[in-house]
């Protein structure tokens, strides 16, 4: 996971919109907001090719902060907001729950043809799918996971340094 930091909403809706092309989907509790059952998880925005083969727009998901839920900017920069369905008498989720319930209808909605879909065209359809990643890319990230999960984290760099490799310290952070 790459973290970014922005001075502003503004900002940040401004790079993932027009730089990635991200659509923006922000859980919230308002009247005008859709259930997540009904949003459009599965949006391909071009042909690239003569066999049917489709980008994906990617889908920024924004989850509310507990208390408050979403700015009254990210309301109005927002491309959908949506809520999660629920029953009895909570009025909300808590955030890692909401979370959880989000990527899990994602998850849900995704399906890979390849294990057996019906989807036509042997193509994947919904939010999630298989990546494009080379595998060295794949190969630095899970040294990257692994490196981070080290209790104490200049641990692995010292085990590494002992062994005479010497890594990059962009895999350090």
């Amino acid at each position: 996971m790459t973290l970014r930091q922005f001075g502003s909403t503004e900002e940040a809706i401004r790079v993932l919109r027009e730089e990635e092309g991200c659509l923006i989907y922000a859980s919230d509790l308002n009247p005008a907001s859709m259930d997540v059952r009904n949003l459009n998880w599965d949006v391909d925005i071009e042909q690239v090719s003569s066999n049917d083969d489709c980008l994906q727009r990617p889908i920024c998901v924004v989850m509310g902060n507990e208390d408050r839920g979403i700015s009254a900017k990210m309301r109005e920069l927002a491309d959908e907001t949506f809520y999660l369905p629920m029953c009895g008498f909570a009025e909300s989720f808590n955030l890692s729950v909401a979370t959880a319930i989000t990527l899990a209808h994602m998850s849900a909605v995704s399906n890979d043809v390849q294990a057996g879909s019906t989807v036509s065209n042997n193509k994947s359809k919904g939010p999630l799918r298989p990546g494009d990643l080379d595998p060295h890319e794949l190969q630095c990230l899970r040294l990257k996971g692994v490196l981070n999960s080290l209790a104490q984290k200049r641990m692995g760099k010292a085990l590494l340094k002992k062994e005479g490799i010497t890594l990059p310290n962009s895999l350090y952070n």
